[in-house]
């Protein structure tokens, strides 16, 4: 119930804030560049040229940003080509005719960036991000419009410090600077094939690192790290009705603080690691969203003190999604690097009502990779509901607390698996056709303690339904109904 409530009042609140601030003016008509509308209110619309529309669409930023207007920028139906765009302190709506519709095409061989990394300076023209948007602060919505790449080389090249050169684009739409409020609406982003592939050796190669980015970026004039030293950013943030395809990471959220994070009614497909690193008093809400061709990675990936070390408590909350995984892909899964680190968690996660199944369609998936769902040290886990179908481990508790209770898992190599699981409950779930364990209590990373076991149906796992290899202290195994156990009488 608080969940939901969380994500009505971030939707309301968004809403009022886009009424606000992008309200259209009617009868405004437009030429093959920027026209503006009379009024307190602006409309400027931009046809396309059909060869080079970069100027034109800047214009119509720059006309806004610099009479600080509010203002609609609505792109009729059609295909417009463009090389970067950065606009600082947008307000109103950027607005095509529809999906499909509207057309944002890159340009090939976009120009490389003069600073390194590209993020040590401003966006702009003697500055171009790898980037076909690059939005700083503001408040504004884009709704209605496709964005794509196909180039296998979008750009010229740029270093990203550790890696090296890269051709990639770093996104189709990257939102930072310090305080922001955007909600994405109805956008299609499509990238192409591409020379950016994680890890080596994945099936996929993507032209674009991410599709979405809302990341704290900016760098203070005093900089060592470019990225332990980047700026948070704040905000709130909406993406829903949304189509993300073919880039690594369909949505990134990065350096967020006193955030808000709602993800809702997507569809996303081919991309192997969206979700967040570093959120510091964020709460995050990805529901209602489905997952396809997951492979390499997750659905939603989160890991916490990755960069940053001074993080307060944040909450990832996962509701009701639908995952197909294949390729070694899994369902949502968190990690917390603070504790390794000796730092206290500070990420909690709530994993309900999803399901998660192993997707052989492109016939490259076997039982033993992984369509796991849990977290790894994290401060709070708690797994309600979920249906997990094949794979390898269906739900992880690992090194911390976590609560797994009412969740289906059939055909799974290990059904619940608590490696170094502190006080973790797992009750009441329905575990089938194991491949090796239904339930099963170890250390590999970490030592458990004080785990119970209780009223849990596990049958016909491939070597035991119950498993504990004996360490750990204060584990309870009770009124689970089974018929194989190591060691015996656990069932």
């Amino acid at each position: 119930m608080r969940a939901r409530q969380s994500v009505f009042v971030a939707v309301v609140c968004i809403a009022v804030l886009m009424l606000t601030l992008g309200v259209p003016t009617a009868g405004a008509r437009g030429t093959g560049g920027p026209a503006m509308a009379s009024g307190s209110s602006h409309t400027i619309i931009v046809k396309p040229n059909g060869a080079d529309d970069t100027a034109n669409i800047q214009a119509a930023f720059n006309s806004c940003t610099s009479h600080d207007w509010t203002c609609t920028i609505q792109l009729v139906k059609g295909t417009y080509h463009t090389s970067q765009i950065a606009v600082t302190g947008f307000r109103g709506s950027f607005a095509g005719a529809g999906q499909g519709s509207t057309i944002i095409q890159g340009l090939p061989n976009l120009a490389s960036p003069v600073a390194d990394p590209f993020w040590a300076a401003l966006p702009g023209p003697g500055n171009p991000w790898p980037v076909m948007f690059t939005f700083v602060n503001g408040a504004f919505s884009i709704s209605d419009m496709t964005i794509t790449d196909t180039n296998f080389y979008p750009t010229l090249g740029w270093d990203y410090p550790g890696v090296g050169t890269v051709t990639a684009l770093w996104s189709w739409i990257t939102i930072t600077g310090t305080q922001a409020y955007v909600s994405l609406d109805h956008l299609t982003a499509v990238g192409g094939a591409g020379d950016q592939t994680i890890p080596a050796g994945n099936p996929d190669s993507f032209n674009s690192v991410n599709g979405v980015t809302f990341e704290g970026m900016l760098l203070p004039s005093t900089w060592s790290d470019p990225n332990v030293d980047q700026i948070p950013l704040t905000g709130t943030f909406t993406m829903t009705n949304s189509v993300l395809i073919g880039s690594e990471g369909a949505f990134y959220f990065h350096n967020l603080l006193d955030s808000t994070v709602v993800v809702t009614s997507n569809s996303v497909e081919s991309t192997p690691l969206p979700g967040f690193i570093d959120v510091s008093n964020t709460q995050l809400y990805f529901i209602g969203n489905t997952f396809t061709n997951i492979m390499y990675g997750a659905a939603i990936v989160g890991e916490q003190s990755v960069f940053k070390s001074d993080l307060l408590p944040s909450t990832v909350y996962v509701i009701g999604n639908y995952i197909a995984a294949n390729w070694d892909g899994s369902g949502p899964y968190f990690f917390d690097f603070g504790v390794p680190n000796g730092l206290s968690s500070t990420l909690s996660a709530v994993i309900s009502g999803n399901t998660v199944v192993s997707d052989n369609s492109c016939g490259c998936y076997s039982w033993e990779t992984s369509v796991v769902m849990g977290g790894t040290s994290l401060e709070s886990l708690v797994m309600t509901g979920n249906r997990i179908l094949g794979g390898g481990s269906g739900v992880d508790i690992t090194n911390g607390p976590g609560i797994a209770i009412g969740n289906t898992v059939i055909g799974a190599d290990v059904g619940v698996m608590v490696d170094g699981g502190i006080g973790a409950l797992v009750s009441g779930n329905v575990i089938k056709n194991s491949a090796t364990w239904g339930i099963a209590v170890q250390t590999v990373l970490a030592v458990p303690f004080n785990n119970h076991i209780i009223g849990n149906w596990i049958s016909n796992s491939g070597a035991y339904d119950l498993y504990w290899d004996g360490s750990g202290t204060g584990n309870v195994w009770a009124h689970n109904i089974c018929t194989t156990s190591s060691p015996p009488g656990l069932c």
